[in-house]
């Protein structure tokens, strides 16, 4: 019990210390705003995205058969791949910038930089985290095991467990079953 508290204790400490240096960082208000903005943000987007490509069966909940959307998933597949690419790059060059220049309250060349940073920051992460949620999701319904990250760790889960949910097969029967060895 003791040593659970004492990694609840580290934990939490590490937490609020990581908190305080970025409460101490003069790009503070930014990173406030995109963590409240940016989840709403990439709820919508991928809704948006969702509904103009034809894969918002991806949000609900279907029985057999899949709809005939499936068809066009190829092609929509590798234009969300390369949309969600795309703005994972501009997100990874305007984040430097709007840490580097952080916005303030006044109206200077800086200030003015950093606030236009901060804004296509925080939708470029929306926007690559809507692509990425709806590839894995959509990617999801036509095979368990895609995308290969994902397979990896579900056979990872099913050799180390035997659990046949991670692959999503049916069970085999218990005369056929044989166990892989682990060690």
């Amino acid at each position: 019990m003791l040593e659970l508290l004492f990694l609840v204790a580290l934990i939490s400490w590490a937490v609020v210390s990581v908190l305080q240096y970025l409460a101490a960082l003069p790009a503070a208000p930014t990173l406030l705003a995109a963590a409240v903005i940016m989840p709403v943000l990439g709820l919508v987007r991928a809704r948006t995205i969702a509904g103009q490509r034809r894969i918002d069966f991806a949000r609900r909940k279907l029985k057999a058969p899949l709809p005939p959307e499936r068809f066009y998933w190829p092609a929509t597949r590798r234009w969300l791949g390369r949309r969600t690419l795309l703005a994972a790059i501009l997100a990874a060059a305007t984040w430097p910038v709007a840490l580097i220049w952080p916005a303030q309250a006044r109206l200077d060349l800086h200030s003015v930089v950093g606030w236009v940073a901060a804004a296509l920051a925080i939708a470029a992460l929306a926007e690559a985290a809507a692509g990425l949620w709806l590839y894995v999701k959509t990617s999801q319904r036509f095979n368990r095991q895609t995308p290969g990250l994902i397979g990896w760790l579900r056979r990872g889960l099913y050799r180390l467990s035997d659990n046949h949910e991670f692959l999503a097969e049916e069970p085999l029967p218990r005369e056929k079953r044989k166990r892989e060895a682990v060690y």
